[in-house]
């Protein structure tokens, strides 16, 4: 019989680990510092994750919501298209339900991330932030929108590593960029690669949810691809609660971002909003 993994995340710098042994007092190992245990989804979600399935189709609410943005945004090629195909098609070996497991965020961190431009009010927070010491929230229930979100980007995660993929890989990459308004350095995780560009996987739980969405999803894919030196990127939208999946490709995401972020940070420089 296999021993228990323990899936724990660290408030220090080891981040994501997997233990063989629980940690004593919720301290790491390692460093000392405190850390978290994942969410870990429950056998009947695992099995029903295993056997989901969804139907690859094209979306022009997405389509259209992203162009009202001032951005281009046009369909996947067809090679594209056919690894989104075999990413939605379910798997037989139900049992195997390692890879399902939603880590905490951590929120007090000193410095900047990509989620830190996904808004006005994101960035009016992280520019007024001094040094601080960070924490995790409280845990989310299993059945949570995030918590699912997560066990379902796992779940294509894992079905991409498996499948001979021509054009998509779903192997996460963490970069760290000067951003080119702001010159601070950003921290920034990307979902995938789709030909030198970067991916974004995004749940919801019906497609019907992305216009109201998709500006902040574009903000975090524009900092993706400033930080891969591109100008365009790749976003996949799958449900939730339904059986249907999307993808966007969208170019202009530079400009974009500048604009924005030039908006915001004059205003908040004028408020006295800077730290």
């Amino acid at each position: 019989m296999s021993r228990k993994i323990w899936n724990w995340r660290c408030l220090g710098g080891c981040g994501k680990m997997k233990l063989k042994t629980r940690p004593k007092s919720g301290l790491c190992p390692n460093c000392g510092e405190y850390c978290a245990p994942a969410v870990v989804a429950s056998k009947s979600q695992a099995a029903a994750l295993a056997r989901k399935s969804w139907k690859t189709v094209s979306c022009s609410s997405a389509v259209e919501a992203t162009q009202k943005l001032g951005l281009t945004a046009s369909a996947p090629k067809e090679e594209f298209i056919a690894d989104l195909r075999k990413i939605t098609r379910a798997r037989n070996d139900v049992a195997v339900a390692g890879h399902l497991i939603a880590h905490r965020h951590i929120f007090g961190r000193s410095g900047f991330c990509n989620g830190d431009f996904k808004s006005r009010s994101k960035l009016r927070i992280a520019l007024r932030r001094g040094p601080s010491s960070p924490f995790f929230p409280r845990p989310s229930l299993r059945t949570s929108p995030e918590v699912m979100g997560k066990l379902v980007e796992a779940e294509l995660e894992l079905r991409a590593g498996r499948r001979c993929m021509k054009s998509l890989s779903l192997v996460s990459q963490r970069l760290v960029f000067q951003h080119p308004v702001l010159g601070v350095k950003v921290n920034v995780e990307i979902d995938g690669d789709a030909d030198g560009l970067p991916v974004e996987l995004k749940t919801v739980a019906t497609l019907g949810k992305i216009p109201r969405k998709i500006f902040g999803m574009m903000m975090q894919l524009a900092g993706q691809a400033i930080s891969k030196g591109v100008d365009s990127g790749v976003l996949i939208i799958a449900e939730r609660d339904g059986e249907l999946l999307t993808a966007v490709c969208v170019s202009g995401l530079t400009n974009f971002h500048r604009k924005h972020v030039e908006k915001w940070a004059a205003e908040a420089s004028q408020e006295g909003a800077v730290a």
